[in-house]
């Protein structure tokens, strides 16, 4: 005759549980009641989520809510673990150890680099979904500025960095707010905030920005970043499925350390590319550095360990060694002094 336990069940539709008593054979799991009824759990069909080092053994059956059946019998776990051997692996300290070490490195490394490789397949048409999303998301209740010579200007800033063959029609939108700063969003949405204008020196200089933005665009970087988050919450919540607070920070952390790494790589390339766009649409890369050190100054201080942007300066001379390679370069102003005032106040109608 099979050794009972007293368990705890609840049936997923109720808060309250009924006492029960609980046997297992190779087969399953049987529940008998206290009115005589019994359930048979078969070996296939239900989970293990806890076991005796988080508290009551735990098993459920069945799709959200489930229904749950808590054993706190520490003999339980070990006739468990004689009648499912398979199911026993969760138990093991060897593989424990395991998926310390193999977990953080696939956060790491493996997850950003699938998110590079599936977000070169994300049509174009999603992706501005997705970035109108975000912008909304981020972004509600933002003011947009907008005069017709001050938009004329921006769409004369677009047309001359735009390669011609480009999949993406750029959207540019003035926000009024003191923020020194640009973002771009997949799909082509990029925002360019009041303050970026009024500090920036010439158009040339918001120039070297929108093409380090729209340089993000193009390598889809915003849609990488999107599609790894997803990936590491995913995994979390596979891994997780009862978290407590240690191994939530633990994960968070180890997201945190891949993510940092990641943006500087991505933040880095578009620097390099955009240098490039701005050789090609003959634009002064000089303002670029000068706009580079704005940013600095307005930027938090920060270690560049805790950053998740490169710091300001490591860039400035990645840049500089840039430019002395092309030493003999000219460049063709990229707006009018009228157009360029335009566009400097059009927070200002």
């Amino acid at each position: 005759m099979s050794k009972k336990w007293k368990a705890n069940y609840f049936d997923g539709r109720t808060p309250t549980h009924r006492k029960v008593n609980v046997s297992n054979d190779r087969q399953g799991v049987r529940i008998e009641f206290e009115d005589g009824s019994t359930r048979f759990w078969r070996k296939a069909d239900f989970r293990l989520q806890q076991d005796r080092s988080q508290g009551p053994i735990r098993l459920e059956y069945g799709e959200f809510p489930p229904e749950i059946l808590e054993v706190a019998d520490p003999e339980f776990q070990n006739n468990f673990g004689k009648q499912f051997p398979d199911r026993n692996r969760f138990f093991s300290p060897a593989l424990a150890l395991l998926a310390v070490l193999i977990i953080p490195a696939l956060i790491y490394w493996g997850i950003p680099s699938a998110s590079g490789l599936f977000a070169r397949f994300v049509p174009v048409s999603i992706e501005k979904q997705l970035g109108q999303y975000v912008i909304n998301e981020l972004f509600p209740n933002r003011v947009i500025c907008e005069t017709d010579a001050g938009r004329e200007a921006l769409e004369k800033l677009v047309a001359r960095l735009a390669p011609p063959d480009s999949d993406y029609e750029f959207q540019l939108e003035i926000i009024d707010s003191d923020w020194v700063n640009a973002i771009a969003f997949p799909g082509g949405k990029i925002l360019i905030f009041r303050g970026l204008l009024e500090k920036s020196r010439s158009a040339d200089a918001v120039a070297g920005v929108l093409a380090h933005e729209m340089q993000h665009v193009f390598q889809r970087h915003g849609t990488e970043n999107l599609l790894n988050q997803v990936a590491l919450s995913g995994l979390f919540k596979l891994l997780t499925v009862e978290a407590n607070a240690i191994a939530e920070t633990l994960f968070a952390g180890v997201r945190t350390l891949s993510l940092l790494k990641y943006t500087r790589e991505l933040e880095t390339e578009a620097d390099a590319l955009a240098l490039q766009l701005l050789f090609e649409a003959k634009v002064d890369p000089v303002e670029m550095l000068s706009m580079f050190a704005v940013l600095q100054k307005h930027a938090p201080s920060l270690p560049e360990s805790f950053s998740t942007h490169p710091e300001m300066s490591s860039r400035l001379e990645t840049l500089e060694t840039l430019l002395e390679q092309n030493p003999e370069f000219v460049s063709e102003p990229v707006l009018s002094e009228k157009s360029w005032e335009s566009l400097q106040n059009i927070c200002q109608s």
